[in-house]
């Protein structure tokens, strides 16, 4: 567990929370929340197109990648990258995210249900967290390492 990813995941929360932005974690730390035991590399998350404007400017100093559409790797989607006292915030925003599927290369959109987040905790920073049985169907579809590192130690869960 990291102080580094606790400390930005506080002040996340406080700043999306006093924007009343809803938001979803994602990706590694939602496999950790779940019980994976990888080391969080950095903290992904959904918010709603809509909403973007309502926390840009509280962010702005923090931006190392500004929010516009990317095709990176298995990723097509509209994000933006933050950078807090050395930790990466990548904030994707719903809908319009897709993601490429392992060995066909089909293109799947990933759809962000924000009304079926689960409270889930990181070092006692309780966040709404996408649903393990979801964190896994996704995870399935990328197919990276990372990936199913994950679901072999969420599957049971």
């Amino acid at each position: 567990m990291s102080e580094k990813v606790k400390n930005a995941l506080l002040w996340l929360k406080g700043t999306l929370d006093s924007q009343k932005v809803q938001y979803q974690i994602v990706g590694g730390l939602a496999a950790t929340i779940h019980g994976g035991s990888r080391e969080v590399a950095d903290i992904d998350l959904y918010i709603r197109k809509a909403d973007a404007d309502k926390i840009l400017p509280q962010v702005k100093s923090y931006i190392s990648k500004p929010l516009t559409h990317y095709v990176e790797g298995s990723w097509d989607l509209e994000y933006f990258q933050l950078i807090y006292k050395g930790q990466k915030i990548e904030i994707g925003l719903s809908p319009g995210t897709k993601i490429k599927a392992a060995g066909k290369g089909d293109w799947v959109e990933l759809k962000t249900d924000f009304s079926q987040s689960v409270v889930g905790s990181y070092q006692g920073v309780e966040v709404p967290t996408i649903p393990v049985a979801e964190l896994i169907s996704y995870k399935r579809v990328l197919g990276r390492e990372v990936d199913l590192i994950d679901i072999e130690e969420l599957a049971d869960r």
